[in-house]
């Protein structure tokens, strides 16, 4: 399907009756209930809030609930922006003699600028971007995915087969993003994902996961050095693999944050892509903020810590590899205490229990891991820590003596129902199927302490976050918002661009949604009674 661009209610949805209602029916509530509101008007957890598993609400950011119905073309929510710029524009901290291409702004383009979280992220919004790349490009691109795939596949597709998984990641090239009446250029592009890109890739689907880096182009054209977009260096787009529903990467980091768990937040992209054949409708998109940019200083008291984000067998936590503890921050920094300290903690003798526990939270935030650990069973995740060693990151909070933090990445494969073949321990509650290869489940939850103080979370997310007055409210409210982006006449119901097998999938997704954790719900209160 070609066309210019989706435009089905506008290029921002009113906000449904049922978000309305949702936000109205959470923000009557108290302690982690009440505040999952603020969520989904875009508030910021900090530190402070997160050990006590409230979300606070930046007034800044909150969209009121009036706002919602006014607007018809709110993608472009700021009406100034075009107008303010300027050719011969320099940023604030620019040298006097730089120039900047015409159309840049402060706000929008320049480093050093707050990131702009109320209107990325903030509000009920289907965001609508278009991107332009070179025909020469992109065809070094989808040559570039064959080289590595090994199969034929890609928009027009061929035959399954080659790879598994990626052994290096996917090249960066230059695309031109238009959003909101501006202009970026040269922005650095490349597709994202490794088991779900393969299978995508392999299957013939054109919309492929993909990531942006606003200056990753910056030595070859000096003018974009240190692009912004709104504040934000790089930015994730999840393609909703294997999801009918296209909300739960959003839904399930709303629901870690409103636990009280820092976690990515995202908002809806249409996403239009000009590849040199005219205006191609990519389907609809979760546009994420990467952790590693600006997450940290947001929704942590001091962002001058080690972030980490884990992969490979040290991953695990059974032995210590230095090359599983990816630096995000501080890359220059040869040090790799904090996590070798944990690794010393948690592996020391545990016959007082007592001296072990009390060793292990000097540098380890151990509550924080069994609050994620909580959510992260409730809601069932096939991708994460018990069964893979990667979709996390540790960070070292400095406002918190250094102790490591634990919180999610990459949440496409929560609230699957059959995620697939082996180890069906993401559907535990209580963990017991867990083995010692995952030393940080199994000797916690074996610890009679922390096995207690497990459940008291569990029972605070029944009551909180995850019971079915918030839940479900949510569900539909996104389920309406999306719903002309992805089916009918603007939708893409079937071909390469969408991995629905039907638009009655999608129909049906937000019921399915529901029942599945209405019976997490149930498989939870079975686990409080053992």
């Amino acid at each position: 399907m070609t066309r210019p661009h989706p435009r089905p209610t506008g290029t921002l949805s009113r906000a449904p009756l049922a978000l309305l209602a949702c936000v109205t029916l959470l923000g009557c509530g108290s302690g982690t209930a009440a505040n999952a509101v603020s969520d989904v008007v875009a508030g910021d957890a900090t530190s402070a809030d997160t050990a006590s598993g409230d979300v606070a609400t930046d007034d800044t950011a909150t969209a009121p609930a009036d706002t919602a119905t006014a607007p018809t073309d709110a993608t472009q929510p700021d009406t100034t922006a075009a107008d303010t710029a300027s050719a011969g524009f320099t940023c604030p901290d620019d040298d006097p003699a730089t120039v900047r291409p015409e159309g840049w702004t402060a706000a929008s383009h320049c480093k050093g600028e707050d990131p702009d979280y109320a209107l990325l992220f903030g509000g009920v919004v289907v965001h609508e971007l278009h991107l332009t790349v070179a025909p020469s490009d992109w065809a070094a691109a989808q040559a570039d995915l064959a080289s590595l795939i090994g199969s034929s596949g890609g928009p027009g597709g061929g035959p399954p087969g080659g790879a598994a998984e990626l052994d290096d990641d996917p090249m960066w090239f230059p695309t031109q993003l238009s959003f909101n009446g501006l202009t970026w250029d040269h922005v650095g592009m490349r597709f994202k994902g490794n088991s779900s890109l393969v299978s995508a890739y392999q299957q013939g689907k054109g919309k492929l996961s993909f990531r942006f880096n606003f200056d990753k182009f910056e030595d070859d054209y000096p003018e974009i050095d240190n692009q912004r977009f709104y504040g934000f260096k790089k930015m994730t787009f999840s393609n909703g693999f294997k999801d009918p529903s296209l909300i739960r990467d959003k839904l399930a980091a709303d629901l870690f944050r409103a636990g009280g768990v820092p976690a990515a937040r995202g908002a809806f992209a249409a996403v239009t892509v000009d590849f040199g054949t005219g205006p191609v409708y990519f389907g609809l998109y979760t546009m994420i903020e990467d952790p590693s940019d600006e997450l940290i200083g947001v929704q942590f008291d001091d962002d001058g810590g080690n972030l980490y984000k884990p992969d490979g067998t040290g991953a695990a936590w059974a032995t210590f590899v230095q090359d599983s503890f990816v630096k995000e921050t501080n890359e220059d920094d040869a040090d790799w205490s904090d996590i070798q300290a944990v690794f010393t903690a948690l592996h020391a003798s545990r016959t007082d229990a007592a001296g072990w526990r009390a060793g292990l939270e000097a540098v380890f935030d151990a509550d924080a891991f069994l609050r994620w650990l909580a959510i992260n069973q409730s809601i069932v995740n096939w991708d994460s820590y018990g069964r893979m060693t990667h979709n996390y990151y540790v960070y070292a909070d400095p406002s918190d003596s250094g102790r490591l933090v634990w919180f999610p990445w990459d949440l496409n494969e929560s609230m699957l129902t059959g995620g697939g073949p082996g180890s069906q321990t993401a559907t535990q509650v209580m963990c017991d199927g867990v083995t010692s290869q995952w030393p940080m489940i199994r000797y916690l939850l074996d610890d009679t302490v922390y096995r207690a103080r497990y459940k008291v979370l569990l029972a605070e997310l029944l009551a909180g976050p995850l019971a079915s007055a918030s839940t479900d409210s949510l569900i539909d409210a996104y389920h309406a918002l999306i719903a002309p982006w992805v089916v009918g006449p603007d939708g893409v119901e079937s071909g390469s661009y969408t991995h629905l097998t039907s638009s009655s999938s999608f129909n049906s997704s937000a019921t399915t949604l529901k029942t599945f954790l209405a019976g997490r719900r149930t498989a939870v209160n079975a686990a409080l009674g053992q």
